[in-house]
């Protein structure tokens, strides 16, 4: 196997000052964390669990940038030192990331919580909320707070003194972590948690190759191995932890790692440690859109939270997808809204490599379709927002509030008898009724609260006016306008014979709205262009100067200046939508849950992961009733109920800390009851009647069917489909009413040998009891929505499959709970146990219960693992108690040495 390459920091273990020059410590592939397979639901739930494990995504691009400008004015090769520069970036970036998160993990520099609201540090609370209220110089105090904690790194008292930090803003656990930093070159199955909802032979294999292949797939972050690309480049990064710890502090740790790296980057001297030539010039780019952070699986970096904010960064992930590039979410004039976006794509696959990431032959030709996909709509809205807001500083400089709605007046007095006039009348009152009108509110409150949104107040652009200016011109003039296109509707201003609007003259984002564009009701005509009245446009920039030809025109006419004003507060409002995602704010990276469509879906109340669980024990509880009340007479009645989650129909919008917070509004819960008739107990025919008003299925008996023919009067039914852990559909609508069949089934024909006018029918008891847990065990196998997860050891597999030329299937389910494969669990996780205890590597275990009947096994009794293994000669013997099914809940009651040269070793561990 090649030596790979990579960083290994141990608490307690100075972190040394690398170079490219240094060799770095060979590392291998068993540091990988454990690959975390989970279904939909447990997905879902491990949304809101901080990860152990994420990504990091550098592009290269402004790095080569730079260094070109250099070369080109130092006379040296431009490709060359544009390809050093990126390398050192790459470099640079790996290097300052685990440098920071050592310092963390080894308690020199203090976590600091993510969550301002409980934050007991009244002096970064402070800063903090001052930096995020404005910009500029407001956010100095911030990096002053930074710089105290940074000098003072691993002076424990001299922190304590800065603000009130505790023993909770360090280390919980006196163990030592492991950080594991690897070069992706090919996403494969050593990601294999991203590509498979659930644990098989099949996927076990791919990962136990992969292993032994590992060279194909991953190398050391800090490779500098000139063949490997440098643009688009995808780190993974591991951090081995305490797992209560992790739980407590993992989303402040990560909140830490992004602020700390947004600050050293730009202001110590760590970046000229894998860079001496280029450190200083890194420093000038923007950290925050060269590098984006994502979780590597379900679990999240930042705690889910059903606002704007946090669906804006997640949308990223339609730009991470192989067709993401066709995705016009980004690219409407008026978007629909983060949350009407979330409503309409609704519950969908998880786990199934969505995203592409095995479409591609390398790492980097994913990165580099996604990076192509979000400087493309990063670009638009930039230029979108900063349009709009020289378009705006220009109207209020040039024409003011009174200037504009006084020019309006005088042209529809002096020029309003035209067509051409009527039509831009109709264009501009149309609009300003769209954007403007307080009464029909189509996006009025959508673009006053723009001013209150904290990811437009805080845009890393110095501007002319405040938001606020902008948005307070724009109801002025809505307010004088406004009543001016009211009497020209009383006036019948437009309904003279032979006029029609020309519909090509509206605005684009008007169109959309209007839906203009749809199929079928574009007209064919001319390309509207507006009239400039008095001989000359009304605002337009010189492009040579005393030439008056030579001239951009910004708009003809009062009219047409005012409908750029109303296009202008139209694009902030698209811009205030996807901003957090497009736009990331100086001080802290972007980190999407690319991989986790659920962590939104959850938080939202979209998805219950829990649900199927509760309907199951439900619908049980319902059948065992049943059962007592018709399984043990001859009535032919059974009520069938099943229940319905309830369903998030729309969201109320509420501003609140700058951003837009979304609170679900549902369609209740709903009990589904249908009453069945069976005949053939009474009658002896195998014939069953099912009655509902509620659109509930087709009775059906589960166990023991056979032939059927069955009737359905219908109306509506919304029919959702899951035909495998990662597929998930919605079927058509087809409610009904009424359904009615004849079954050929051993129910009915128990029921009809048995019938008679006796009081009590065993037969039918037995197979009323018989269905009501085999519906039970049915709904527990819902691979779906019954959480379940799985951690495969990738070394482990690969051991399995060295040993067996493949994965034999009393392996599964042992790999599958993360333990080696040996006789079974219990045999395993004593195996486990003892490698912990004593680092060191079981050869063999025997169960000296193995040879009793499983009858005389249950989850207390005490078993004896004998164990063979490379701390001593002879056996070791573990006394412990095992559940196979909760292997978790192990108890170990003592280890002690069988041969002599072990009881010198372990002697008796109690």
């Amino acid at each position: 196997m090649k030596h790979v390459f990579a960083i290994l920091v141990l608490m307690g273990i100075s972190a040394p000052a690398f170079s490219v020059a240094q060799q770095i410590p060979a590392h291998q592939t068993t540091l990988l964390s454990p690959l975390p397979f989970t279904n939909r639901a447990q997905c879902a739930i491990d949304s809101e669990k901080p990860t152990s494990s994420i990504f990091v995504m550098i592009d290269g691009y402004n790095a080569a940038k730079v260094a070109n400008s250099v070369a080109k004015l130092s006379g040296l090769d431009t490709a060359a030192y544009s390809a050093k520069a990126m390398k050192e970036f790459r470099l640079s970036v790996a290097y300052m990331t685990l440098n920071i998160m050592n310092k963390m993990v080894r308690g020199h520099l203090p976590v600091l919580p993510a969550n301002l609201k409980s934050a007991n540090l009244p002096k970064y609370l402070q800063v903090s909320r001052n930096c995020e209220q404005s910009k500029g110089n407001a956010c100095a105090d911030l990096q002053d707070y930074l710089s105290q904690l940074w000098y003072n790194a691993g002076n424990r008292a001299a922190i304590t003194s800065i603000d009130r930090f505790t023993t909770a803003n360090f280390p919980l656990h006196a163990s030592k972590d492991r950080l594991g930093c690897y070069y992706v070159k090919k996403f494969s199955a050593l990601q294999g948690h991203l590509h498979n909802a659930e644990v098989t032979a099949s996927n076990l294999q791919d990962i136990a190759l992969a292993y032994m292949n590992e060279a194909d797939y991953i190398t050391g972050c800090f490779d500098a191995d000139d063949t490997l690309s440098n643009r688009f480049v995808t780190l993974q990064l591991d951090w081995a932890t305490n797992p209560q710890s992790l739980e407590i502090q993992g989303f402040d740790f990560w909140n830490s790692l992004k602020i700390y790296m947004s600050w050293a980057w730009r202001n110590t001297n760590e970046l000229e440690v894998m860079s001496p030539t280029f450190g200083k010039l890194f420093r000038s780019i923007a950290l925050e859109e060269a590098v984006l952070y994502t979780p590597n699986g379900c679990r999240s970096m930042t705690p889910p939270s059903c606002d704007n904010q946090y669906l804006s960064i997640n949308s990223l992930r339609e730009l991470a997808k192989a067709t993401g590039g066709n995705n016009s979410e980004f690219f409407d004039t008026v978007p629909a809204g983060t949350d009407a976006e979330m409503l309409e794509k609704g519950v969908r696959g998880v786990n199934n490599d969505f995203l592409g990431t095995q479409s591609f032959d390398k790492a980097e030709e994913w990165l580099s379709n996604f990076r192509k996909n979000l400087i493309q709509s990063r670009g638009i809205m930039k230029n979108k927002y900063q349009s709009a807001m020289t378009n705006l500083n220009l109207l209020q400089d040039q024409l003011g509030i009174q200037g504009l709605t006084t020019s309006v007046s005088a042209d529809i007095k002096n020029h309003g008898s035209t067509e051409q006039m009527m039509n831009e009348l109709y264009y501009m009152c149309t609009e300003i009724r769209l954007a403007g009108d307080e009464t029909l509110d189509f996006l009025k409150s959508d673009i006053e609260r723009v001013a209150q949104l904290k990811n437009m107040t805080q845009m890393p652009y110095s501007e002319k006016r405040s938001l606020s200016e902008h948005v307070n011109y724009f109801k002025e003039v809505s307010a004088r306008v406004l009543p001016v296109c009211n009497e020209l509707e009383k006036t019948n201003f437009w309904n003279k014979t032979g006029y029609t609007v020309n519909k090509l003259g509206f605005a684009p984002w008007a169109k959309d709205m209007l839906q203009i564009n749809a199929a079928g009701t574009e007209e064919q005509g001319t390309k509207f262009t507006p009239t400039a009245f008095n001989g000359t446009p009304l605002l337009s920039w010189k492009t040579n100067a005393g030439s008056s030809s030579a001239s951009q025109v910004i708009c003809y006419n009062s009219i047409d200046c005012t409908r750029l004003m109303i296009k202008s507060m139209v694009d902030l409002y698209a811009v205030s939508t996807y901003a957090d995602a497009l736009i990331p704010l100086a001080g802290k990276s972007s980190d999407p849950n690319l991989f986790n469509p659920y962590s939104e879906l959850k938080t939202c109340k979209m998805y219950d992961p829990w649900y199927q669980t509760q309907r199951m024990n439900k619908v049980f509880m319902t059948d065992l009733a049943n059962t007592a009340l018709f399984g043990w007479n001859i009535l032919p009645i059974y009520i069938d109920v099943d229940f319905k989650a309830p369903r998030v129909a729309s969201f109320k919008q509420l501003v609140q800390d700058g951003t837009i917070k979304f609170d679900p509004r549902f369609e209740k819960s709903k009990i589904q009851t249908s009453i069945v008739a069976d005949f053939g107990p009474l009658v002896g025919a195998p014939c069953a009647l099912s009655l509902n008003n509620n659109g509930l299925r087709t009775f059906n008996f589960y166990a023991f069917s056979g032939i059927t023919l069955n009737y359905c009067d219908g109306k509506q039914q919304t029919e959702v489909i899951s035909n495998n852990p990662s597929d998930f559909a919605t079927g058509k609508d087809n409610a009904r009413s009424f359904c009615g069949g004849c079954t050929m089934n051993f129910m009915a024909v128990a029921g009809a040998s048995t019938a008679s006018l006796s009081v009590f029918n065993p037969a039918k008891f037995v197979v009323y009891m018989v269905r009501t847990f085999q519906k039970y065990f049915h709904a527990k196998k819902d691979k779906v929505n019954i959480p379940k997860s799985w951690n495969v050891n990738a070394a482990y597999a690969a051991e399995v499959y060295k040993k067996y030329g493949q994965i034999p299937s009393h392996c599964v389910d042992q790999l599958g709970k993360g333990l080696k494969c040996f006789s079974d669990t219990c045999a395993a996780k004593a195996a486990s146990v003892f490698e912990e205890t004593f680092n060191t590597k079981v050869h063999s275990v025997y169960i000296r219960e193995d040879d009793r009947h499983p009858s005389h096994i249950s989850a207390n009794t005490q078993r004896e693992a004998w164990i063979k293994s490379d701390l001593c000669k002879g056996e070791s013997i573990v006394r412990f108690t095992c559940n196979e099914r909760k292997v978790e809940n192990t108890k170990v009651h003592s280890i002690r040495g069988f041969h002599k040269s072990c009881r010198n070793v372990i002697g008796d561990r109690r």
